[in-house]
């Protein structure tokens, strides 16, 4: 979204606001109307006539008094903001969802328009019908004396206030309606994803993840932007330390690396700019390169362009061979591709615009909070720069903008009540588990594993931690076991899925200190685990039949599981590539903090003291990411398809997996615990 519009929205926000402030001035000033308000205090409260003038006088408050004549003045400007920021939206949207944006858009427009002729009209019902009805009931029958201790000029202006704000509180909701009803009438059209479903469900050909916008994954420019992108990946990072005891680095140039992959250099410019040929089935591909700042964590990206020559060079050709047809090139895909290299990944231009402007803001919200950090000490006795992930976290809302950090504080909020709901549920199962003793059934699980399986940068240790966080504050003691890489030499000699941690029954794993006192529940969390193994082990090689036999070992420890008391909940996280994108962006960001912040607590040092302040929570946000998310980036098809087809084949009905789309994270939080609730359902 373009700047200029986010300012334009922000402008015609306040516009509204100042055309209400213009009403209640006008209101004011025309209640203490001297001219005005004798004639009413001359009116007879016990008439019928009375109440339709006293409504026209509350209406006329409502319209702004004097003021009414600008208020409407400056109407066709007020709508022409609101049509240029709906138009604006539409021209930025992508080409394949402009359809849904403008009707988007116009169903805002239509439900905020109707919001606030419903909220007039109610108004002045509720005051025409009922208010002054009962009031000149309650003056003839003497419950009211007039006009010594009441008077109607008093409802009048209630009515009034009422009148000018219920409009402008009804547009919103009005907007937001017409916005939910559009989404979801199209997300209902489309078969995309929910925020948590069966397997069954997944639409893999939505556009959650088969963007009609994006040229195809298949393509051949995409294949081989993707072979540029991995060779440029080792320009951006080369002069980094290679792992020698001498410290020497080793520096990768442009056309070396790209000259491994077959590309030859036919021609430079400045600024870096230089172009590649390359052959391509009997045709050549023209690359365009040049270095694309400012600089992302000290990494400069590079904007690419590849196309197809399409021209034809016989020079060198035979005078008889020139006068031959040419025969036509089987090509797939656009003829001319743009995007943008980043350390090994290659990206889209809305792709890298998302993974850009997510950066930007972590940033600004950083520099912000830096700026606040006075007044915050001052005013909470918590001064310092943040030492991990989670402070780093809580100091960066400090930065953002009170709109946004109220949002998320009430998201917060909303959340943590629906743990704290999980977690004395299944306290009260425990203590009715206790009182029924040994002889009645287990109702809460004696262990629980939380198996966080899925796509990378997905959210899963955010978005399951909070089934973790009730499992903790209901009495679980929760261990975590991490399987990211693939099994040893060692294990690759004992059956399959001997190597992941059950808990209280592992001979690996000394549970001894995680338990409670009576060694009854106990929580472990996996950090990935079989499913991986098909996609990072390469088992999705295997052939049918050993792919079966894995399948079949899943299935039978699920079922081992379920018979030892053991709740076995099985999540595989899927979204979408903007939302991968947009993660990167951030965790880059907070890498980049992560560097000032080390030398932030180096300066804090005291004098004569050398460890007195711990770096390892900002090394752990420096590791948070890697290069291997960038390359899980370039392959998100292909993990999602793996990944979905180990999930499809060990699904049962009995303990089917979860499946969370992350797209929007606080609607994935709340369907999980949801989801959750029922699986414990299930297991009483």
């Amino acid at each position: 979204r373009s700047f200029y519009l986010w300012w334009t929205n922000e402008f015609r926000h306040w516009w509204k606001s100042s055309r209400l402030l213009v009403r209640l001035g006008g209101l004011y000033v025309y209640s203490f109307d001297p001219t005005i308000a004798p004639n009413i205090l001359l009116l007879d409260p016990e008439k019928r006539k009375t109440i339709k003038k006293l409504f026209k006088f509350a209406k006329k408050l409502g319209q702004g008094g004097q003021l009414r004549v600008f208020v409407k003045t400056v109407k066709p400007f007020t709508r022409s903001m609101r049509l240029l920021v709906g138009g604006w939206r539409w021209f930025e949207a992508a080409p394949c969802r402009r359809i849904e944006v403008g009707v988007e858009e116009t169903m805002a427009f239509i439900g905020n328009r109707v919001s606030r002729f419903v909220a007039r009209g109610g108004t002045d019902l509720l005051g025409l019908e009922i208010i002054l009805p009962l009031q000149r009931f309650l003056f003839r029958g003497d419950y009211l004396p007039y006009p010594e201790a009441y008077h109607p000029i008093a409802v009048c202006v209630c009515l009034g206030i009422l009148r000018a704000v219920s409009p402008f509180a009804a547009s919103f909701q009005g907007s937001r309606v017409g916005r939910v009803l559009t989404r979801r009438f199209f997300s209902s059209a489309k078969n995309r994803w929910l925020p948590v479903q069966r397997i069954g469900d997944l639409n893999l050909l939505s556009d959650d993840c088969q963007e009609k916008d994006e040229a195809n994954q298949t393509a051949d420019l995409v294949i081989i932007a993707r072979r540029v992108a991995t060779a440029l990946g080792k320009v951006q990072t080369s002069g980094d330390s290679n792992g020698d005891d001498d410290g020497e680095k080793e520096v990768v140039r442009q056309y070396e690396a790209l000259k491994d992959e077959g590309f030859v250099q036919c021609g430079a410019g400045s600024g870096g700019y230089a172009v590649y040929q390359f052959r391509f089935k009997s045709t050549t591909i023209l690359l365009h390169v040049t270095p694309y700042g400012p600089s992302i964590t000290d990494v400069m990206p590079f904007y690419l362009v590849l196309e197809f020559e399409t021209s034809v060079d016989i020079r060198e050709q035979m005078w008889a061979n020139s006068l031959a047809p040419i025969s036509s090139i089987q090509l797939q895909g656009p003829q001319v591709l743009e995007g943008y290299a980043y350390q090994g990944a290659f990206f889209s231009p809305h792709h890298f615009a998302e993974l850009k402007t997510m950066y930007d803001k972590q940033l600004l919200a950083y520099e912000a909070a830096c700026k606040k950090l006075p007044i915050v000490a001052k005013n909470t006795r918590r001064g310092g720069p943040p030492r991990d992930l989670p402070t780093l976290k809580s100091f960066l809302e400090a930065g953002k903008r009170s709109r946004k950090r109220k949002q998320n504080i009430r998201e917060f909020n909303e959340l943590q009540k629906v743990v704290r709901s999980v977690a004395k549920e299944i306290l009260a199962l425990m203590k009715k588990e206790k009182k029924m003793g040994d002889g009645g059934n287990r109702l809460a699980p004696k262990g629980v594993i939380l198996y966080f399986e899925g796509l990378d940068c997905s959210g899963k240790s955010s978005t399951g931690g909070l089934v973790q966080a009730a499992l903790e504050e209901s009495g679980y003691e929760v261990g975590m076991r991490q399987y990211n890489r693939p099994p040893t030499a060692e294990q690759r000699m004992r059956p399959w899925m001997d190597r992941f941690d059950v808990p209280g029954s592992s001979s690996f794993l000394d549970l001894s200190q995680t338990q409670t006192q009576d060694g009854e529940h106990i929580g472990l969390v996996w950090d990935r685990g079989p499913a991986g193994d098909f996609v990072y082990g390469n088992l999705h090689e295997l052939s049918p039949e050993d792919k079966k036999k894995r399948y079949d070992d899943f299935i039978a420890f699920d079922k081992e599981c379920r018979e030892k008391d053991i709740l076995f909940l099985k999540l595989f996280f899927v979204t979408n590539r903007d939302s991968i994108a947009k993660t990167l962006g951030k965790r880059l960001a907070q890498k980049k903090m992560a560097r000032d912040l080390t030398t932030w607590l180096q300066a804090c040092r005291s004098r004569g003291e050398v460890d007195d302040v711990s770096f390892e929570g900002l090394e752990a946000i420096s590791a948070h990411i890697d290069p291997t998310d960038f390359i899980a980036f370039n392959q998100y098809e292909r993990n999602l398809r793996i990944f979905s087809n180990f999930v499809m084949n060990t699904d049962s009905d009995e303990n089917p997996w979860v499946v969370v789309n992350t797209g929007d994270r606080y609607a994935a939080r709340k369907a999980l615990m949801s989801s959750f609730r029922d699986h414990l359902k299930e297991f009483q």
